[in-house]
């Protein structure tokens, strides 16, 4: 860009800043590719000065929060893949159930399998069954077919942690109270989901958090769940073991951040960007005719990939290194 350029487009305050746009140009050039990091926990023995994460502790502990059971793969699978792979002691908190997100039809599945296994339980997923068959439209679920549906996306849950090779000890299902009304409406966020997240936080003391920060969910719950976890953090936030813990936000299925906005981008090999598939591929209720897919009909999977393709373009664009895909982040202050 020349001067003119940056005076046409109404920047020219840029300039009497910086002097040139040449100047101008080589700080922002700096300034994105210092966003670009392979080591989304840090670089140990690195030169942290212009990376985004620090490099100490070497070794960190993290949880890695999600609304729902998937949005942790579908949004920054990737990222998470690396911190497990770089040593991190990763800790997966779903803050949902997700179990309004279970088709009847994929419940009924597992209702009726159970059923003709034989075993004690045989008559009560018959039981089961039988209400899935006679729920009439808009009928809130019974308990029973809530704890199915939401034990269903606990096992796909574990499937894809286990997959990316996270102990199941580390792995943790906070079914927060808000969420369980059995139907689209959720009741207020309250002190007792409060509580849970502060338990678990207190409990693992992480030096760092990524929690979802897109807030396009059709029915809330990113942002409930995200206003829980901002709650949390002010409460907490005078602890000792706070002030070594950063929190970063990523964005879920629905939209990116803008270039300004990113902080970190953790770049992905193409392989890495297929295991980020078969990840979210172990959530099949979540596939091939999702329940509150929004309106836009791609399958959570292919927005994933389009969105982290997109963002490495955007970098392309802007002179920086090719890469297949990239995941982004920004940090939150607290």
């Amino acid at each position: 860009l020349t001067d003119k350029d940056y005076n046409d487009h109404g920047m020219s305050d840029l300039l009497a800043l910086q002097g040139s746009a040449y100047n101008l140009n080589i700080e922002m050039f700096n300034k994105l590719q210092h966003t670009i990091t392979g080591w989304p926990g840090g670089k140990p023995g690195a030169d942290d000065t212009n990376r985004p994460e620090r490099a100490e502790p070497a070794k960190k502990r993290v949880i890695i929060f999600s609304p729902h059971p998937d949005d942790d793969v579908i949004s920054m699978g990737g990222t998470f893949d690396r911190l497990v792979e770089q040593g991190h002691e990763v800790h997966i908190a779903y803050q949902t159930s997700g179990n309004i997100a279970v088709s009847d039809t994929e419940a009924l599945k597992f209702a009726e399998v159970s059923a003709l296994m034989g075993n004690n339980d045989c008559e009560r997923f018959s039981k089961i069954a039988e209400q899935i068959k006679n729920k009439q439209r808009n009928e809130v679920d019974p308990l029973e077919v809530r704890q199915l549906k939401g034990l269903i996306r606990r096992c796909e849950s574990l499937g894809a942690t286990r997959f990316e090779g996270v102990p199941d000890e580390q792995v943790h299902f906070l079914d927060l109270p808000f969420y369980e009304t059995g139907g689209i409406k959720k009741n207020p966020m309250s002190q007792e989901d409060v509580a849970i997240v502060n338990e678990l936080i207190s409990t693992v003391k992480p030096h760092q958090i990524y929690a979802a920060g897109d807030l396009a969910d059709p029915h809330g719950t990113h942002k409930v769940c995200l206003n829980i976890i901002f709650e949390s953090l002010a409460q907490l936030k005078n602890e000792p073991y706070m002030n070594d813990c950063w929190v970063w936000l990523y964005r879920g299925a629905w939209h990116e951040f803008e270039m300004h906005e990113i902080e970190m981008a953790v770049p992905m090999s193409p392989d890495q960007v297929l295991k980020k598939r078969q990840a979210i591929f172990y959530h099949q209720s979540q596939k091939d005719g999702v329940m509150f897919q929004g309106e836009d009909l791609r399958e959570f999977w292919v927005r994933a990939e389009d969105r982290n393709k997109e963002t490495a373009q955007k970098y392309r664009a802007l002179g920086l290194a090719e890469y297949a895909a990239m995941e982004a982040f920004m940090r939150y202050h607290f």
